[in-house]
Protein backbone atom coordinates (compact mmCIF):
# COMPACT_ATOMS: atom_id res chain seq x y z
CA UNK A 1 0.00 0.00 0.00
CA UNK A 2 1.05 3.33 -1.33
CA UNK A 3 2.10 6.56 1.15
CA UNK A 4 -1.21 8.44 -0.87
CA UNK A 5 -3.23 5.60 -0.20
CA UNK A 6 -2.59 4.69 3.73
CA UNK A 7 -3.06 9.00 4.39
CA UNK A 8 -6.70 8.28 2.29
CA UNK A 9 -7.40 6.10 4.14
CA UNK A 10 -6.54 7.44 7.40
CA UNK A 11 -8.14 10.69 6.58
CA UNK A 12 -11.62 9.10 6.82
CA UNK A 13 -10.42 7.79 10.15
CA UNK A 14 -9.82 10.72 11.53
CA UNK A 15 -13.40 12.01 9.74
CA UNK A 16 -14.88 9.06 11.32
CA UNK A 17 -13.43 9.72 14.80
CA UNK A 18 -15.40 13.36 15.28
CA UNK A 19 -18.29 12.32 14.09
CA UNK A 20 -20.28 11.51 17.54
CA UNK A 21 -21.94 7.64 16.95
CA UNK A 22 -19.10 6.77 14.51
CA UNK A 23 -15.57 4.95 16.13
CA UNK A 24 -12.57 5.68 14.40
CA UNK A 25 -10.79 2.47 15.08
CA UNK A 26 -14.20 1.08 13.54
CA UNK A 27 -13.38 2.78 10.44
CA UNK A 28 -9.82 1.67 10.65
CA UNK A 29 -10.85 -2.00 11.49
CA UNK A 30 -13.07 -1.69 7.83
CA UNK A 31 -9.96 -0.58 5.75
CA UNK A 32 -7.72 -3.00 7.73
CA UNK A 33 -5.41 -0.90 9.33
CA UNK A 34 -6.05 -1.05 12.94
CA UNK A 35 -4.18 -3.80 13.53
CA UNK A 36 -0.76 -1.83 12.36
CA UNK A 37 -2.32 1.05 15.11
CA UNK A 38 -2.87 -0.29 17.81
CA UNK A 39 0.59 -2.60 17.59
CA UNK A 40 2.24 0.53 17.46
CA UNK A 41 0.23 2.17 19.65
CA UNK A 42 1.34 -0.95 22.30
CA UNK A 43 5.10 -0.03 21.31
CA UNK A 44 4.95 3.47 21.87
CA UNK A 45 5.94 3.51 25.64
CA UNK A 46 9.43 1.36 24.89
CA UNK A 47 10.39 2.69 21.13
CA UNK A 48 7.83 6.21 20.71
CA UNK A 49 10.64 6.97 17.71
CA UNK A 50 9.94 3.47 15.46
CA UNK A 51 6.38 3.51 16.65
CA UNK A 52 5.70 6.49 15.36
CA UNK A 53 7.48 6.30 11.90
CA UNK A 54 6.08 2.87 10.94
CA UNK A 55 2.66 4.34 10.89
CA UNK A 56 3.36 8.05 9.81
CA UNK A 57 1.44 8.07 7.26
CA UNK A 58 -1.76 7.43 8.86
CA UNK A 59 -1.03 9.79 11.58
CA UNK A 60 -0.65 12.53 8.90
CA UNK A 61 -3.88 11.33 7.85
CA UNK A 62 -5.83 11.09 11.06
CA UNK A 63 -4.48 14.60 11.81
CA UNK A 64 -6.30 15.92 8.60
CA UNK A 65 -9.06 14.09 8.64
CA UNK A 66 -10.11 15.24 12.68
CA UNK A 67 -9.63 19.00 11.14
CA UNK A 68 -11.71 18.18 8.35
CA UNK A 69 -14.38 16.34 11.04
CA UNK A 70 -14.30 19.39 13.02
CA UNK A 71 -15.26 21.88 10.34
CA UNK A 72 -18.00 19.55 8.61
CA UNK A 73 -19.83 19.00 12.00
CA UNK A 74 -19.22 22.82 13.15
CA UNK A 75 -20.99 23.91 10.19
CA UNK A 76 -24.13 21.05 10.36
CA UNK A 77 -24.76 22.17 14.35
CA UNK A 78 -24.61 25.33 13.53
CA UNK A 79 -27.19 25.62 10.07
CA UNK A 80 -29.27 22.15 10.72
CA UNK A 81 -29.11 21.70 14.64
CA UNK A 82 -31.95 19.59 14.81
CA UNK A 83 -30.90 17.40 11.55
CA UNK A 84 -27.56 16.27 12.35
CA UNK A 85 -28.31 15.70 15.88
CA UNK A 86 -30.37 12.89 14.78
CA UNK A 87 -28.82 12.00 11.91
CA UNK A 88 -25.67 11.37 14.54
CA UNK A 89 -28.44 9.32 17.06
CA UNK A 90 -29.34 6.64 14.28
CA UNK A 91 -24.94 6.83 13.78
CA UNK A 92 -25.54 5.93 17.37
CA UNK A 93 -28.51 3.26 17.28
CA UNK A 94 -26.66 1.86 14.47
CA UNK A 95 -23.88 0.30 16.74
CA UNK A 96 -26.08 -1.47 19.14
CA UNK A 97 -26.32 -4.47 17.10
CA UNK A 98 -22.16 -4.51 17.05
CA UNK A 99 -21.85 -3.96 20.59
CA UNK A 100 -24.57 -6.08 21.52
CA UNK A 101 -22.27 -9.16 19.36
CA UNK A 102 -19.55 -8.22 21.93
CA UNK A 103 -21.79 -8.59 24.42
CA UNK A 104 -23.50 -11.55 24.08
CA UNK A 105 -20.28 -13.54 23.71
CA UNK A 106 -21.76 -15.01 26.83
CA UNK A 107 -25.17 -15.89 28.50
CA UNK A 108 -26.84 -12.88 29.28
CA UNK A 109 -27.41 -13.49 32.57
CA UNK A 110 -28.94 -11.64 35.81
CA UNK A 111 -24.93 -10.04 36.16
CA UNK A 112 -25.20 -8.97 32.55
CA UNK A 113 -28.78 -6.88 32.84
CA UNK A 114 -27.28 -5.33 35.97
CA UNK A 115 -24.22 -4.13 34.31
CA UNK A 116 -26.17 -2.87 31.38
CA UNK A 117 -28.24 -0.94 33.96
CA UNK A 118 -25.82 0.65 35.64
CA UNK A 119 -24.21 2.36 32.29
CA UNK A 120 -27.66 3.65 31.56
CA UNK A 121 -28.63 4.89 35.37
CA UNK A 122 -24.98 6.45 34.70
CA UNK A 123 -25.78 8.43 31.32
CA UNK A 124 -29.53 9.54 32.63
CA UNK A 125 -27.89 10.80 35.77
CA UNK A 126 -25.63 12.77 33.49
CA UNK A 127 -28.79 14.92 32.57
CA UNK A 128 -28.63 15.93 36.25
CA UNK A 129 -25.25 17.00 36.04
CA UNK A 130 -25.76 19.01 33.29
CA UNK A 131 -27.92 21.62 35.31
CA UNK A 132 -24.33 22.64 36.61
CA UNK A 133 -23.65 24.65 33.79
CA UNK A 134 -21.28 22.06 31.68
CA UNK A 135 -20.16 24.56 29.55
CA UNK A 136 -18.40 27.48 31.91
CA UNK A 137 -16.71 24.44 33.63
CA UNK A 138 -15.30 23.27 30.36
CA UNK A 139 -14.19 26.59 29.32
CA UNK A 140 -11.93 27.23 33.05
CA UNK A 141 -11.02 24.20 34.09
CA UNK A 142 -7.70 22.78 32.74
CA UNK A 143 -8.29 19.51 34.14
CA UNK A 144 -12.00 18.44 32.61
CA UNK A 145 -9.76 19.44 29.18
CA UNK A 146 -7.79 16.63 29.70
CA UNK A 147 -10.71 14.28 30.49
CA UNK A 148 -11.86 15.35 26.83
CA UNK A 149 -8.70 14.15 25.32
CA UNK A 150 -9.00 11.40 26.83
CA UNK A 151 -12.59 10.58 25.97
CA UNK A 152 -11.48 11.67 22.19
CA UNK A 153 -8.59 8.95 22.07
CA UNK A 154 -11.12 6.39 23.09
CA UNK A 155 -12.49 6.42 19.25
CA UNK A 156 -8.87 5.10 18.11
CA UNK A 157 -7.93 2.76 20.91
CA UNK A 158 -11.00 1.13 21.55
CA UNK A 159 -13.09 -0.80 19.06
CA UNK A 160 -17.00 0.24 18.46
CA UNK A 161 -16.84 3.32 21.33
CA UNK A 162 -17.33 6.79 19.66
CA UNK A 163 -15.31 9.37 22.30
CA UNK A 164 -16.93 12.05 20.45
CA UNK A 165 -20.60 10.35 21.23
CA UNK A 166 -19.50 10.15 25.02
CA UNK A 167 -18.92 13.87 24.80
CA UNK A 168 -21.75 14.54 23.22
CA UNK A 169 -23.93 12.62 26.10
CA UNK A 170 -22.12 14.46 28.83
CA UNK A 171 -22.10 18.22 27.08
CA UNK A 172 -18.88 18.60 26.35
CA UNK A 173 -18.67 17.99 22.52
CA UNK A 174 -19.50 21.68 21.66
CA UNK A 175 -17.27 23.63 23.65
CA UNK A 176 -14.89 20.88 21.83
CA UNK A 177 -15.60 21.70 18.45
CA UNK A 178 -15.98 25.50 19.45
CA UNK A 179 -12.61 25.27 20.76
CA UNK A 180 -10.77 23.76 17.79
CA UNK A 181 -12.76 25.87 15.22
CA UNK A 182 -11.41 28.73 17.10
CA UNK A 183 -7.63 27.76 17.09
CA UNK A 184 -8.04 26.84 13.46
CA UNK A 185 -9.52 30.41 12.31
CA UNK A 186 -6.52 32.08 14.78
CA UNK A 187 -3.75 29.31 12.64
CA UNK A 188 -5.26 29.99 9.10
CA UNK A 189 -5.28 33.68 9.71
CA UNK A 190 -2.00 34.00 10.55
CA UNK A 191 -3.19 35.44 14.21
CA UNK A 192 -0.61 34.07 16.51
CA UNK A 193 -1.23 36.29 19.00
CA UNK A 194 -4.09 35.38 20.27
CA UNK A 195 -3.38 31.42 20.33
CA UNK A 196 -1.89 32.10 23.95
CA UNK A 197 -5.96 32.51 25.13
CA UNK A 198 -6.54 28.78 23.68
CA UNK A 199 -2.86 27.39 23.68
CA UNK A 200 -3.41 25.99 27.50
CA UNK A 201 -6.46 24.49 26.73
CA UNK A 202 -5.25 22.65 23.59
CA UNK A 203 -2.41 21.63 25.47
CA UNK A 204 -4.43 19.89 28.22
CA UNK A 205 -6.67 17.92 25.55
CA UNK A 206 -2.97 16.62 24.06
CA UNK A 207 -1.75 15.31 27.71
CA UNK A 208 -5.48 13.83 27.64
CA UNK A 209 -4.27 12.27 24.24
CA UNK A 210 -1.03 10.59 25.70
CA UNK A 211 -2.26 9.55 28.86
CA UNK A 212 -5.28 7.79 27.13
CA UNK A 213 -2.52 5.95 24.49
CA UNK A 214 -0.43 5.19 27.69
CA UNK A 215 -2.68 3.91 29.96
CA UNK A 216 -5.38 2.71 27.91
CA UNK A 217 -3.78 0.80 24.73
CA UNK A 218 -2.60 -1.73 27.77
CA UNK A 219 -5.52 -1.47 29.96
CA UNK A 220 -8.01 -2.40 27.19
CA UNK A 221 -6.15 -4.88 25.65
CA UNK A 222 -5.88 -6.74 28.96
CA UNK A 223 -9.73 -5.81 29.95
CA UNK A 224 -10.78 -7.35 26.57
CA UNK A 225 -8.66 -10.46 26.87
CA UNK A 226 -9.95 -10.69 30.32
CA UNK A 227 -13.67 -9.52 30.75
CA UNK A 228 -14.91 -8.18 26.91
CA UNK A 229 -18.45 -9.23 27.53
CA UNK A 230 -19.19 -7.08 30.79
CA UNK A 231 -17.05 -4.05 28.93
CA UNK A 232 -19.42 -4.29 26.20
CA UNK A 233 -22.44 -4.62 28.61
CA UNK A 234 -21.65 -1.78 30.20
CA UNK A 235 -21.18 0.26 27.10
CA UNK A 236 -24.74 -1.32 25.44
CA UNK A 237 -26.39 0.71 28.67
CA UNK A 238 -24.56 3.77 27.43
CA UNK A 239 -25.22 3.80 24.25
CA UNK A 240 -29.32 2.66 25.12
CA UNK A 241 -29.65 5.63 27.16
CA UNK A 242 -27.33 7.87 25.00
CA UNK A 243 -30.27 9.66 22.23
CA UNK A 244 -31.70 10.75 25.84
CA UNK A 245 -28.92 12.53 26.48
CA UNK A 246 -28.46 14.46 23.47
CA UNK A 247 -32.01 15.63 22.54
CA UNK A 248 -31.45 16.73 26.55
CA UNK A 249 -28.44 18.66 25.56
CA UNK A 250 -29.76 19.90 22.29
CA UNK A 251 -32.48 21.19 24.36
CA UNK A 252 -30.44 23.14 26.50
CA UNK A 253 -28.37 24.70 23.50
CA UNK A 254 -31.20 25.95 21.43
CA UNK A 255 -33.03 27.19 24.67
CA UNK A 256 -35.00 25.40 27.18
CA UNK A 257 -38.21 24.02 25.73
CA UNK A 258 -37.52 25.61 22.17
CA UNK A 259 -36.55 21.95 20.53
CA UNK A 260 -39.76 20.84 21.11
CA UNK A 261 -41.77 24.22 19.44
CA UNK A 262 -43.15 21.45 16.73
CA UNK A 263 -45.19 24.57 15.27
CA UNK A 264 -41.63 26.38 14.36
CA UNK A 265 -38.86 22.86 13.71
CA UNK A 266 -41.68 20.87 12.26
CA UNK A 267 -39.93 20.36 9.17
CA UNK A 268 -36.45 19.93 10.63
CA UNK A 269 -37.96 17.03 12.98
CA UNK A 270 -39.26 15.30 9.89
CA UNK A 271 -36.36 15.69 8.14
CA UNK A 272 -34.10 14.63 10.72
CA UNK A 273 -36.56 11.50 11.61
CA UNK A 274 -35.71 10.50 8.14
CA UNK A 275 -32.57 10.92 8.59
CA UNK A 276 -32.32 8.23 11.26
CA UNK A 277 -32.24 5.43 9.08
CA UNK A 278 -29.53 6.55 7.35
CA UNK A 279 -27.67 7.39 10.29
CA UNK A 280 -28.04 3.40 11.48
CA UNK A 281 -27.47 2.86 7.52
CA UNK A 282 -23.64 4.41 7.50
CA UNK A 283 -22.95 2.89 11.06
CA UNK A 284 -23.79 -0.31 10.18
CA UNK A 285 -21.29 -0.60 6.47
CA UNK A 286 -18.53 0.88 8.83
CA UNK A 287 -19.38 -1.89 11.64
CA UNK A 288 -19.37 -4.44 9.32
CA UNK A 289 -15.83 -4.44 8.73
CA UNK A 290 -15.00 -4.52 12.23
CA UNK A 291 -16.74 -7.55 13.45
CA UNK A 292 -14.76 -9.10 10.58
CA UNK A 293 -11.18 -7.81 12.07
CA UNK A 294 -12.53 -8.99 15.92
CA UNK A 295 -12.74 -12.77 14.08
CA UNK A 296 -9.41 -12.51 12.20
CA UNK A 297 -7.55 -11.66 15.67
Amino acid sequence: MNNIKKISKSILVGIGAILPGVSGGMIAASFNIYKDLIEALNKVTKHPIKAVLSIWQYLVGIFIGVLLGFLLVKILFKYIPIESTLLFIGLILGGIPEILFFARKKEYDFKAYLTSAIGFLLMIAVIFLNNLSTGSIVNTNIFIWIVVGFIVALSFIIPGISGTMILLVLGFYKPLLDLATEVMKEVSTFKFHLLKDNILDMLAIVIGLILAVILLSKLVSILLNKKPERFYQFVLGIIIASPINIIYSLNNDLGDGQIFDFSKYWLSWLIGIALIPLGVYIARIFAKGEKDETKEN
